[in-house]
C-alpha cells in the first residue's frame, strides 16, 4: 500500500550535454542574429576609426598651425628687438656725431703743421678714433656729383651749373649713414641745369 501512495516523478529531461529543441532553436537564433549584426558592427567600427582619424588629423593640423604661429611670433619679436636695439644705438651715435666731426677738423688742422713726431702721433691717434666710429657702422655720405635723393638729402639751394639737372653741386652740411640707415640728412645745393648764354637769352626774349 505504501508503494502505491508514493508521488510519481518524471525522469530527468535530458542527459548532461544535450539541450531541448527550444533551447537549440534559441541558441541558433542568437547565432544567426550575431552573424547578421557582424556587417553592422564592422561598419560602426570603420566609422569610429574614420572619426578618430579625422580627429587626429584635425589635432595635428592645429598643432602645426600653432607651431607656425609661434615660429612667426619668435621671428617677429626678434626683429622688433633688433630694431629697438638699432634705434638706441643710432640715438647714441647721433649724440656722438659732433665728436666724430671735430676729430676730422682736428686732423685737418694737424696735417698743416710741419713734419714732426708729435704731428705724426696726433694724426695716427685721430685716425684711430675716426676708424672706431666707422667700424661701428658710421659712414659719411658720398655727395658731390651724386643725384639728389629726397630720402637722404635736403635741398637748401638750386643753382646754375654745368652739372646735370638734379645733381648735387655743393654740400652745405654733411650727411651720415649708420648701418645702412640715414642717421643725419645731408643739406645740399643742387643744379637746375647749364647756364644759358646771355645772347641766347636775348634772342629768346626778342622772339
Amino acid at each position: 500500500m505504501e508503494k502505491e501512495n508514493q508521488p510519481h516523478t518524471e525522469p530527468s529531461a535530458k542527459p548532461d550535454g544535450q539541450n531541448s529543441p527550444a533551447q537549440e532553436q534559441k541558441q541558433h537564433d542568437k547565432a544567426q542574429a550575431a552573424i547578421a549584426s557582424l556587417p553592422e558592427k564592422k561598419h560602426e567600427q570603420h566609422a569610429e576609426k574614420k572619426e578618430k582619424k579625422c580627429d587626429c588629423e584635425a589635432l595635428n593640423d592645429k598643432c602645426l598651425r600653432l607651431a607656425a604661429e609661434f615660429d612667426n611670433y619668435k621671428k617677429r619679436t626678434a626683429k622688433e628687438k633688433e630694431a629697438l636695439a638699432l634705434q638706441s644705438e643710432a640715438r647714441l651715435m647721433l649724440r656722438m656725431l659732433p665728436i666724430y666731426e671735430e676729430i676730422g677738423l682736428a686732423a685737418a688742422e694737424v696735417a698743416r703743421l710741419p713734419e714732426s713726431e708729435a704731428r705724426k702721433g696726433t694724426l695716427m691717434a685721430l685716425a684711430k678714433l675716426r676708424k672706431s666710429f666707422e667700424s661701428d657702422g658710421l659712414v659719411p655720405m658720398k655727395l658731390e656729383g651724386e643725384k639728389y635723393d629726397p630720402f637722404r638729402h635736403e635741398v637748401a639751394l638750386r643753382e646754375e651749373s654745368d652739372a646735370p639737372e638734379g645733381a648735387i653741386v655743393r654740400v652745405i652740411k654733411q650727411g651720415y649713414l649708420y648701418k645702412g640707415e640715414v642717421l643725419q640728412h645731408a643739406i645740399v645745393s643742387v643744379s637746375f641745369g647749364k647756364a644759358k648764354d646771355k645772347d641766347a637769352e636775348k634772342q629768346e626774349v626778342g622772339e
